[in-house]
């Protein structure tokens, strides 16, 4: 028996395929319009049955074909008539993605971007090339980077919108102990046990916070002997 070539047609569809087009005919019928915020990931994986690779591999045909545009840490929005955009690469969109964020408010001074797994694993992009694409990014001053704590929307200084970490809040209050005078200039600072004992951590975190006053310029260690308080000429340009 001959099967009809609508059957073949739909049995060879794939699921990436069935999430595109089902979500292209809502749009061409007026359920989505222009500016609205398609349902998130989980909630196409739920209401077409695939799974979340399959959902990824839908909305990229439809960001290639300019009909819908990704905001990271917000969505994907459609796009209207007489706005389709050409096809661009990966890291390409990813810097747009971010710029377009960031011009439209979504994304604020201040905020913290994605880390770079999750931006490789959203864009199928190697750990260079994103570091690349966010290079750029820096360079025109919409982002700046923080070290081992991320990358943040706005240019260096911006203060950042989320909690400190506990490596952070150690750094923080032995800085303010070192600008009281409470530790003097080439004064040893308490070890790592005290320091975890105080602030009720692991050594590993009050290794990291004692890092971040070494690259802020609050202290200095001595291999094997401690870690030091800086002399104030030392200390970051904007403490007070």
């Amino acid at each position: 028996m001959t099967v009809p070539l609508d059957e073949r047609t739909a049995h060879n569809i794939t699921p990436g395929q069935r999430v595109a087009t089902s979500v292209l005919a809502d749009i061409k019928s007026g359920r989505f319009k222009h500016g609205d915020q398609l349902p998130s990931e989980p909630d196409l994986q739920a209401t077409y049955g695939v799974g979340r690779a399959a959902v990824r591999s839908g909305l990229e045909r439809l960001r290639e074909q300019g009909k819908i545009v990704t905001v990271h840490g917000s969505g994907s929005f459609v796009v209207g008539p007489g706005r389709q955009e050409p096809p661009i690469s990966a890291s390409g969109r990813l810097v747009k993605d971010i710029r377009d964020g960031i011009a439209s408010g979504r994304l604020k001074p201040g905020d913290q971007l994605p880390k770079e797994p999750e931006l490789m694993d959203t864009y199928r992009l190697s750990s260079p090339a994103i570091r690349a694409a966010l290079r750029e990014l820096r360079e025109e001053g919409l982002i700046h980077s923080r070290g081992r704590f991320g990358r943040f929307v706005g240019p260096e200084g911006t203060p950042v919108r989320r909690e400190p970490t506990k490596g952070e809040t150690i750094a923080e209050t032995v800085a303010a102990r070192i600008r009281a005078g409470d530790y003097r200039p080439d004064g040893c600072l308490p070890g790592e046990t005290m320091l975890a004992q105080e602030f009720g951590v692991t050594r590993k975190v009050v290794r990291a916070g004692l890092a971040l006053l070494r690259d802020q310029g609050w202290a200095y260690t001595v291999p094997h002997k401690g870690t030091f308080a800086n002399k104030s000429d030392k200390w970051p340009k904007l403490a007070d």
